[in-house]
């Protein structure tokens, strides 16, 4: 092993990547390849883009065509594969051709979703010299020599799935992977807003789309609508509205522009334009309940904020928010029940590969369902490791902060369950 593999395979032990991309460090010629790619060949100023891929079998699906056999070798291959077009292709330790797809791959997103297809590791280096390795784990990123993480959105289904469980994963994975995949490496701030029951007519108006896209019907998870959408949400503000199905219904809407007004005495709820809720609250236009203004403080961004208290107010939905420097917060019910953001691998490592130990863990949890007095939510309370005797834990609300509980149990945990037929405004 020569002097610079032997460094990179420390670096990579160093910052995981061993752990979780076993691969990279197993076969000799897999290493070299990925010394190759993090120190690409500069022509004229310009760095080539390069790319190649490891698979653990021989079969590739057939999108994609192959072109190998003693006329091609590495060094040709090199030239040929760009990480778009064309990969260099590794298996069993050993080099095998060229891989030539039928569509190439021209973004994370797409990429992201050929690494789901192939169960392959891909890692590609751009002309910026920006190399990302795709692995079932997410996508570690190696800039400048240091690498930074971005977790699959697995991780963020599974969380998001027990607090919501009406949600449809398919659509859900869809939604996280084009905010994070999509919009996020672009630094386009934005805010979805998917809607988990049809929303009438006049929940629609209600929001104020700035304007609607039912004859276009773009589609969140439509490879030929996501440059629409992205587009639009790039130079539009306000928030996407979207269907059950994820399609999209408007672009502009103003979350803060939902009022509702109960009245106690039949129990019932009465939407109300916003005329009529400025001449409701004698000429001072309201932007949020007064339960979610009082337990939802204001946050250092006016986005989060509003789909935080919207998500509290209107408990059809599941706002996701895209940060304009990438992260990526889920709020519904008043409470975030999931983030993704770039890290380094150090700090998450100890999570990456442990989605299924951590649900292993949850099953033998106790939980208990329970509907705080403060701010009507429903949660499920999750104990577990019984404490000494006569030591008592407090567990609050997450999303009021309220005590509900004291426990003789460690590790207490409480999350908001949704309820799609309950109404919480006061």
């Amino acid at each position: 092993m020569s002097t610079p593999t032997l460094f990179l395979k420390e670096e990579l032990k160093q910052h995981q990547l061993a752990t979780h991309v076993p691969e990279l460090i197993q076969h000799q010629a897999v290493l070299d390849e990925l010394s190759y790619a993090l120190s690409p060949v500069s022509h004229e100023g310009k760095l080539q883009p390069y790319g190649f891929m490891v698979l653990n079998h021989q079969a590739l699906p057939s999108h994609t065509s192959f072109c190998g056999g003693v006329d091609i070798n590495l060094a040709e291959a090199r030239r040929i594969a760009d990480g778009c077009h064309s990969f260099s292709l590794f298996s069993e330790g050993q080099f095998k051709g060229v891989v030539m797809l039928s569509q190439d791959v021209q973004n994370e997103l797409q990429l992201v979703q050929l690494q789901q297809q192939l169960q392959a590791i891909i890692c590609t280096t751009d002309s910026d010299g920006i190399t990302k390795i795709f692995c079932q784990a997410g996508v570690f990123i190696h800039q400048y020599r240091n690498w930074q993480y971005k977790p699959s959105v697995k991780r963020a289904l599974l969380s998001i799935s027990r607090c919501v469980p009406q949600a449809n994963s398919d659509i859900l994975q869809d939604i996280l992977e084009f905010c994070f995949h999509d919009l996020s490496p672009r630094k386009i701030g934005a805010t979805l807003v998917w809607c988990l029951v049809e929303p009438n007519a006049e929940e629609l108006e209600s929001m104020q789309p700035r304007f609607t896209l039912k004859q276009i019907q773009a589609r969140v998870g439509d490879k030929r609508s996501l440059a629409v959408l992205r587009h639009l949400l790039a130079y539009n503000d306000g928030a996407a509205v979207l269907n059950p199905q994820a399609q999209t219904l408007g672009i502009g809407a103003v979350l803060t522009a939902i009022f509702r007004l109960v009245s106690h005495r039949y129990s019932t709820t009465q939407w109300l334009s916003l005329t009529d809720c400025v001449a409701y609250s004698s000429g001072n236009r309201c932007k949020y309940s007064d339960t979610s203004r009082k337990i939802i403080e204001a946050q250092a961004g006016t986005r989060h904020t509003s789909a935080q208290r919207f998500s509290y107010d209107f408990a059809k939905v599941v706002v996701f928010v895209v940060s304009s420097d990438g992260p990526v917060t889920v709020f519904s019910d008043g409470m975030s029940v999931a983030g993704l953001k770039v890290d380094t691998p150090s700090r998450i490592a100890t999570g990456v590969g442990n989605v299924n130990a951590n649900r292993d863990e949850e099953r033998r949890f106790d939980s208990n369902d329970y509907h705080c007095q403060t701010c009507r939510k429903r949660l499920k309370i999750q104990e577990s490791r019984p404490l000494e005797l006569g030591v008592q834990a407090n567990l609050f609300c997450p999303i009021c902060i309220h005590p509900i509980c004291t426990s003789r149990y460690s590790d207490l945990y409480a999350y908001v369950v949704k309820e799609l037929a309950v109404s919480h405004w006061s």
